[in-house]
């Protein structure tokens, strides 16, 4: 009677699918094309000399060892998003959790990692009581629902004057988020330990000044030895 009264629906051609995006219109959406940064997922043009530094990550922190993503940003893709966070259209994230895990699948380096925990890129508490969720959270455990992972969250986010890193430029990122995200009491005093292996998931890469900032505070953690980053969008930047 409930599948009858409200049908699960395809966020964007609104036939009854399963995930929230039918299987047509998930596979419509680009991937991250190749060739890209080894390290942080950029795309680049033609051959590198040295296939782990781009412009995009050369003269940046290395905190995280590798961040890969699983979709473009594209007006369409970034309008899948801007519904998750703002209009509380989370029946879509089965199926961004879905290409994150074909991304996972196809990435020898997070194929290698043995027995990691997922943690999600935590929201301010403004935003958490707006939205009523915190969107990496979401995918976070939807992806771990697909690769038999666990969950965790070690970080915390505090509320800076501008908790919102939207219009913000590069540099205003790095220094805002090294400000906002650190280890929660129980992980930075050891009472909680963390495995070797790390992943954090956030809903969009674009400059990777919150995965720095995050990386960073979980190797503050005893034991972490590597952070990856997996995102459901990688944006394009001019």
């Amino acid at each position: 009677m409930l599948r009858w009264l409200y049908p699960r629906i395809c966020h964007l051609c609104h036939e009854e699918c399963e995930l929230g995006l039918c299987p047509s219109c998930l596979a419509s959406l680009p991937r991250v094309p190749r060739p890209i940064c080894l390290y942080c997922g950029a795309l680049v043009a033609g051959e590198q000399q040295d296939a782990y530094h781009c412009a995009a990550c050369s003269s940046q922190p290395r905190s995280f060892s590798v961040a890969r993503s699983a979709l473009l940003s594209t007006e369409l893709s970034m309008g899948i998003i801007h519904a998750l966070k703002y209009a509380r259209v989370a029946y879509v994230v089965p199926a961004l959790a879905q290409a994150m895990a074909e991304e996972w699948q196809a990435s020898a380096e997070f194929r290698a990692l043995e027995s990691p925990v997922l943690v999600p890129v935590p929201i301010t508490r403004k935003h958490l009581r707006k939205r009523g969720y915190n969107q990496a959270e979401e995918l976070a455990r939807a992806l771990a629902s697909l690769l038999g992972l666990e969950v965790v969250q070690p970080l915390i986010r505090r509320d800076t004057e501008a908790d919102s890193q939207t219009r913000l430029s590069s540099a205003q990122r790095l220094r805002n988020a090294m400000e906002a995200y650190s280890l929660a009491p129980p992980y930075a005093e050891g009472k909680r330990t963390l495995p070797e292996h790390v992943v954090l998931v956030d809903d969009v890469y674009t400059t990777g000044s919150t995965a720095r900032a995050c990386a960073k505070a979980l190797k503050e953690a005893p034991g972490v030895k590597t952070v990856a980053v997996i995102t459901a969008l990688r944006a394009v930047l001019d």
